[in-house]
């Protein structure tokens, strides 16, 4: 198959000049119970844990890397059972909001509700979301058809694995061919017998800390599968601090060029910016996708995104910036008072506007940068 020069929506192709405004890293139907689980939180420390950072310096990272292999293996105090199985309602968001476990905090699967959480930001003018939802994560092609189909935005969806935690149990049996082959039947032939294909390889879920060997076969299968199929690549993280080089290293060992790879959570290079630009010169796009999501991280990220873009931006580097929000609890929507799928658009961009920053270096970020990434290239076999 060989779509070059077009980009692959759940709807098929479209040319590139269809995108119009688009964030680059969501997700509208996913399933993150497992690494929520009581006494696991997937971002905060507890006592003891060993702690990992996601940017060159470690130190002030609060990642924790003990994860065990199965979540539903762990034993925890029946009395937390109660919070656990909750619905996130008034009366607990502030707890949800804390990274308290309540299971159906990390699960959006209401279709309705998406609708009108994507309306929103096809009302502020967006036009194409990137859900970047794969295997292990509940992905669901047909639901998203269903939501592109009934707000007339482009969904572009996801292929590839996410962190190791949702690994399938056969990981380590699995080969790079394997996982090879998977990939391409993704977005050559379509999702789980649907006929629906996936328009980008990620996001390919890279935390470090150390690589392992089955993400560095996430990664290698990835770039094999962009190379077969002339589809880009999306990156969660890409590893701690060095280790992004060793991603980037493993993606172009394979013939893939770097200009077709977007290092996601650039967020957390907010602080180390010659390290950012070290990427940047590896021709990669840098993509801040956590903008507006305090109320689920107690970090602030906005406030960095907004010093980092901007001097990115003044420096002349406003061709490699994505935007995006990550929306994947329903603590983030705006139907739990979140800030939703249109904060970039309903806020950001303003802020942006308001520091000096013009509609040409905006749109850039918006429309022509996702336009030169999200189109295929011409397959090589």
């Amino acid at each position: 198959m060989d779509i070059s020069g077009k980009v692959m929506t759940v709807k098929g192709a479209i040319d590139p000049s269809d995108l119009k405004k688009t964030i680059t890293h969501e997700h509208f139907f996913i399933d993150l119970s497992k690494s929520h689980f009581p006494h696991q939180p997937p971002i905060y420390n507890k006592p003891g844990n060993k702690t990992i950072g996601n940017t060159p310096s470690s130190s002030s990272s609060t990642r924790a890397t003990n994860y065990p292999s199965r979540p539903t293996e762990l034993d925890f105090p029946a009395t937390e059972l109660n919070l656990w199985n909750a619905k996130v309602d008034f009366g607990n968001l502030h707890l949800a909001r804390n990274s308290e476990p309540i299971a159906d905090n990390y699960i959006l699967s209401d279709v309705n509700l998406a609708i009108k959480e994507a309306l929103e930001f096809k009302n502020n003018g967006g036009s194409t979301v990137v859900d970047v939802t794969n295997r292990g994560l509940k992905r669901d092609p047909e639901a998203l058809l269903k939501l592109s189909e009934a707000t007339g935005l482009n969904i572009i969806m996801g292929s590839s694995w996410y962190q190791k935690m949702f690994h399938p149990r056969d990981m380590d049996d699995k080969s790079v061919e394997n996982l090879t082959d998977e990939i391409v039947e993704d977005i050559t032939v379509g999702v789980n017998g649907t006929g629906i294909k996936s328009g980008i390889i990620g996001e390919v879920g890279v935390n470090g800390g150390p690589i392992t060997r089955n993400e560095e076969k996430c990664i290698i299968s990835a770039a094999i599968g962009s190379k077969l199929t002339g589809a880009p690549i999306t990156i969660h993280s890409g590893g701690v601090g060095e280790e992004k080089h060793h991603t980037l290293d493993l993606i172009e060992k394979e013939g893939v060029s770097l200009n077709r790879v977007i290092m996601g959570h650039s967020d957390w290079l907010a602080d180390h910016y010659e390290f950012a630009l070290e990427l940047i010169d590896r021709n990669v796009f840098l993509e801040f996708d956590l903008i507006g999501r305090e109320s689920a991280l107690e970090i602030s990220p906005t406030a960095k995104d907004i010093q980092i873009v901007t001097k990115l931006i003044q420096d002349g580097h406003e061709d490699k910036i994505l935007l995006s929000q990550d929306v994947c609890f329903k603590s983030n929507l705006k139907h739990y008072g979140g800030f939703g799928y249109s904060f970039v658009l309903e806020k950001f961009i303003p802020h942006l506007h308001s520091l000096g920053i013009s509609n040409i270096q905006t749109d850039k970020m918006l429309i022509d940068n996702p336009k030169k990434i999200l189109q295929f290239i011409a397959p090589v076999h």
